[in-house]
């Protein structure tokens, strides 16, 4: 039946290959009228029939299988006035027909095309012609008025946030999917991830000065990788333009946090055509210094004793101040080289980013639940590194009027490095009170700081890597067909292999110095170091005094609100460290080593392993006259997992010995899905479009997730577990668009989705083990508790919401206003979650005989999914005129749910962010010359999150939201009041359970009195520079 289907399917191109042998190409180029540039995205179509196309980033047409006739051919493009041509078709003769079409007027007057609103124009047009449903930024948005970098473009994008490190954007949550359930690619080809866990990647490695336009794919059709459920994030490269052209960048910046002043940035590419146009080089190099300095507050806390049927108060447990002083270098080089060959292009793009962040750690730790009273100094530094490489190969040919066939190959390669040391000191007796029911605000208050009882106790030392690659190779054949004039489109199919590989290892070593140490090793540290001299032999508790850094400044630290240091002198622990590293690494006896390679945390937690992914796809896309657009398909694919990992049993001695722990596992994993998708785009008047999108897509797990790993702690009776049976996660999706867009209105989008997706991967918490086979566990771990249990959610996640996009440029006003250009748009995301949650519990059974049972019991709490905010808006309003182009945005993010947790007063939220984001730019009298400004954090937002519960020891604490009292002093409401818990029976006279609801409860105590866990402070950064273009 098989074989059947394909004869008729190949029978059926032969027919249509010879029914219109005779019929020809109509192709040309569309440009505007004034400034010859090309205008991409046009829509040229026939009159009359469904044969039409939109114009490649060339600005060329080419409309196939037209038969011999007189025809009314019509270009368009919003912004500009349409033009119609009439022309004669020939039977085998090829028609070349060139657009140039006008910006409108205003009374027979022409008006200029300003850089911002050519950006906007540009991408609405290739909005509107896309096949999917996806969203744009142009070449000119992006170039004229760049921001900080390509991830803080895309955030202005409907339907996205972004996460940030030290106030740069550099990871991508799309319709409120967390990064991982992303793809980033560079034309096309994956970029591979560089993270050490999950599949997410930064996005803060692509410069933006590399690019030619930005597409968000959040629908795709069956010739994209469906290994999604948010989006795609799709960077275009630029290729050679013809002639000799180049620029220059170069950028000063200021830091508010640090007062620094020495960042800067350097960017310089070079392009031209050679032999006739044919043969294209671009070449760029991007270099930057800059501080991305944070300041940071963090608090845990715990709710002991706790019960799930009330309302449990936090107490602060730990504080954590952190004065993190980060610099990052970048390094992008880019190399783009094309050829034209007849009817087709030859071409390769090779990107190479790295960044290397130094950063150095000043942290005040404050245990405040222990009983030993102290008060921890840390100092450390690391040391990241993450490179990416993507390489892409393209071959394109057009074998003949209708039938186009491209090949490709492509490579990519992302290194993640670091390594990381922290030197630890303890101050003893640290506080004045008791300290078990203070908060983060007045904790400070408590402290003694007495550096004269601060001691030397230890360092840590880690080291991570991790190494993905990935080759790919497909292709792709295109047949245009036609039936008639009326139904007429393209049948497409093609595929894609991957082979990836992916390497993690792990590296952890340790120095303890006080009573644990060796008495002649310290005695001879003493002794070595000049600056310890003073300290005297035998001493078990190095004193801080020497150690100190006399040049540490905390001037400023969290808006002056808090006191920070001392802190040790870095170059004086690197001595020190080197030193023990160095000379004392080894003994027979572990008593007598200082420097500890902790053997058994530096093999557990090493992976290595590949995964084989092959895909075909199939589709049509075809025109119902020049209305109704329909493209349907199916995409089948399939993958292998082959991870290898490490099974262990922990001996008494873990940090001495690996035995029992390097026990080798690999563990196979084979999956197919069949993926199906249809999109429908109606369009009823020139000024309306309807279209709806149904989709089926996946998510891989994350790669730390699927390793077969175990490492069974007999003496906790707990597993430490990994889980390679996940599965994918599957996702059915629905996308409904409206767009209305005109010459005075601009365009209006109106999108609604909604997603149900099957077996997201989440933590249920620790699981009993009653059958250790279940698990792939040996017989000794039942009776064992696997600390953080994972597996495919058995509940289907929801869900849905939808997008407000509008843009619009007031070309129409007077003069001096005809410059502005606006855009605005509004998200909405709802989600239910029903998040998998175990309760371990131990019976005492009687009858029939006596047993003590240990279940596992399995319930669900219901929240939102991790990492969405409800809403979110981004405005925008620039504004040119002549040599002048300023830009101000907003983007809010409403409160996102950042951590989960088994108990609903430890779930954690973020509190709204507003950010407000300035650039302009001044052309200079000197030819391709220009001034230009960008202010980031203009009012220097703060990133704050908060705890679901609340610690009533903080001062702001409002005890009203607990109990409620009238007059008389009976309790009348708050959300401890007795009568929300239970009730009086009136026939029993006992007291009836209500089962309340915690987290609404947990709702009605205000934002602002909710306990605080992350505070992070970035300050404002400026940039100015010149530009100069040739």
């Amino acid at each position: 039946m098989k074989n059947q289907t394909l004869n008729k399917y190949f029978t059926f191109l032969i027919t249509s290959t010879i029914a219109f042998s005779q019929a020809v190409t109509v192709k040309g180029l569309v440009k505007d009228s004034n400034n010859k540039k090309p205008l991409v995205g046009a829509n040229v179509y026939i009159a009359g029939t469904s044969m039409g196309t939109a114009t490649t980033d060339e600005g060329k047409y080419d409309i196939a299988n037209v038969s011999p006739g007189t025809y009314t051919l019509k270009a368009s493009y919003i912004g500009y006035e349409s033009e119609e041509v009439e022309v004669i078709v020939q039977a085998g003769k090829e028609l070349e027909q060139d657009f140039e079409l006008k910006y409108v007027t205003i009374e027979g007057k022409t008006v200029e095309v300003t850089a911002q609103a050519r950006g906007q124009m540009d991408a609405i047009n290739k909005q509107l012609k896309a096949k999917s449903i996806k969203n744009i930024i142009s070449s000119d948005r992006i170039q004229e008025l760049p921001d900080a970098n390509a991830a803080e473009a895309v955030a202005r994008v409907p339907g996205v946030s972004i996460r940030r490190e030290g106030g740069e954007g550099n990871k991508v949550v799309i319709r409120g999917l967390s990064p991982k359930y992303n793809k980033v690619t560079v034309n096309g080809a994956n970029l591979a991830s560089t993270d050490a866990d999950d599949r997410s990647t930064d996005l803060s490695m692509i410069s933006q000065y590399m690019l030619e336009g930005i597409e968000v794919t959040k629908a795709g059709t069956p010739d994209q990788e469906a290994d999604v459920l948010g989006g795609t994030v799709n960077f275009k490269l630029k290729k050679a333009p013809s002639g000799l052209h180049g620029n220059l960048v170069t950028q000063g910046m200021y830091n508010s946090l640090k007062k620094t002043q020495d960042d800067y940035k350097l960017v310089f590419d070079i392009s031209n055509r050679f032999f006739g146009d044919k043969l294209g080089l671009l070449g760029q190099i991007d270099l930057e210094n800059r501080n991305r300095s944070s300041h940071n507050l963090a608090a845990n806390y715990v709710n002991t004793p706790a019960d799930l049927d009330t309302v449990n108060q936090l107490t602060l447990e730990t504080l954590s101040l952190k004065d993190v002083a980060r610099l990052n270098k970048r390094d992008n080089n880019l190399f783009v080289i094309d050829y034209n060959i007849p009817n087709g292009n030859i071409s390769y793009s090779g990107l190479h980013s790295t960044i290397n962040k130094d950063v150095t750690t000043y942290a005040n730790m404050y245990p405040l639940q222990s009983n030993d009273g102290q008060r921890h100094y840390d100092t450390g530094e690391l040391l990241n590194r993450i490179k990416v490489t993507s390489e892409t190969w393209k071959y394109e040919q057009q074998i003949s009027p209708d039938l186009k066939l491209d090949l490709f190959k492509s490579f990519s390669r992302s290194t993640n490095g670091d390594t990381s040391k922290v030197f630890n000191f303890r101050e003893t007796a640290a506080y004045t009170d008791d300290v078990s029911n203070k908060s983060v605000d007045n904790i400070q208050e408590f402290t003694v700081n007495d550096t004269n009882t601060t001691w030397f106790d230890r360092y840590d030392y880690n080291e991570y890597s991790t190494i993905e690659t990935e080759h790919a190779f497909g292709g792709n054949m295109e047949f245009d067909l036609k039936l008639n004039d009326q139904i007429s489109g393209k049948v497409k199919f093609g595929f894609k292999n991957r082979d990836k590989s992916r390497k993690h290892d792990r590296d952890y070593e340790y120095g303890a110095f006080t009573y644990v140490a060796h008495v002649g090793k310290r005695n001879e540290t003493y002794e070595m170091f000049d600056w310890l001299n003073s300290v005297p032999q035998n001493t078990i508790y190095a004193p801080y005094y020497p150690f100190m850094d006399r040049e540490y400044n905390d001037e400023g630290f969290l808006d002056g609100k808090y006191r920070l240091g001392p802190f040790a002198d870095l170059n004086k622990m690197n001595e020190l460290f080197s030193f023990f590293r160095s000379n004392w690494n080894w003994d027979p006896y572990h008593e007598n080593i200082m420097h500890h390679f902790h053997k058994t945390q530096s093999i557990i937690y090493d992976y290595s392993g590949t995964e084989e992914y092959d895909a075909r796809y199939v589709m049509t896309d075809l025109n119902i006259g020049r209305q109704l657009n329909i493209v349907t398909g199916v995409r089948l694919e399939d993958n292998i997992t082959r991870y290898t990992s490490y099974h262990g049993q922990e001996t008494s001695l873990p940090h001495y010995n690996s035995m029992g722990s390097d026990s080798v596992s690999n563990h196979t994993r084979k999956n197919s899905y069949t993926l199906p998708s249809l999109f429908l785009k109606y369009q009823p008047k020139d000024w309306l479009i309807l279209r709806y999108a149904s989709t089926k897509t996946l998510t891989r797990p994350n790669y730390s997730d699927i390793i077969p790993l175990y490492n069974i702690s007999a003496g906790s009776r707990s597993v430490e577990y990994r889980n390679p049976y996940l599965e994918p996660g599957v996702s059915e999706n629905n996308d409904y668009v409206v767009s209305l867009n005109n010459k005075h209105l601009g365009l209006f989008t109106f999108s609604y989705f909604n997603k149900k997706i099957e077996g997201l991967i989440f933590s249920s918490g620790q699981r009993y083990i009653t059958d250790a086979s279940l698990y792939g566990l040996p017989k000794y771990a039942e009776t064992y508790r696997i600390n953080d249990y994972k597996a495919n959610n058995p509940y289907v996640v929801n869900l849905d919401g939808f997008e407000i996009d509008y843009q619009t440029r007031f070309w129409y006003l007077p003069n001096i206003l005809r410059g502005l250009v606006f855009n605005a748009n509004y998200t909405r995301t709802n989600s239910e979650v029903k998040y998998p949650r175990t309760v371990i519990e131990t019976k005492v059974i009687f009858n029939p005989s006596f047993q003590v049972v240990t279940l596992n019991l399995d319930s669900l709490y219901v929240d939102r999914l991790l990492d969405q905010p409800r809403d979110i808006i981004n405005l925008s309003l620039g504004y040119d005129y002549k040599g002048f182009s300023g830009r101000l945005s907003m983007n809010y993010i409403s409160n996102v749910f950042s951590t989960t947790n088994f108990w609903p007063g430890l779930r954690e939220d973020t509190d709204a962010y507003r950010r407000y984001d300035l650039s302009m730019k001044q052309k200079l009298p000197i030819k391709g010359l220009e001034l230009y400004l960008n202010i980031s954090n203009l009012t220097e937002a703060v990133d704050i999150t908060r705890l679901r519960g609340f610690n009533p020891y903080d001062p702001n604490f409002d005890d009203s939201n607990l109990f409620k009292y009238d007059e008389s002093g009976e309790v009348i409401g708050g959300i401890l009041d007795p009568d929300l818990y239970s009730t009086l029976d009136p026939e029993t006279n006992e007291r009836v359970f209500l089962n309340p609801d915690i987290p609404e409860l947990l709702s009605r105590v205000p934002r602002g009195q909710r306990a605080k866990s992350q505070e992070q402070h970035y300050g404002r950064t400026i940039d100015i520079g010149f530009r100069f273009a040739f």
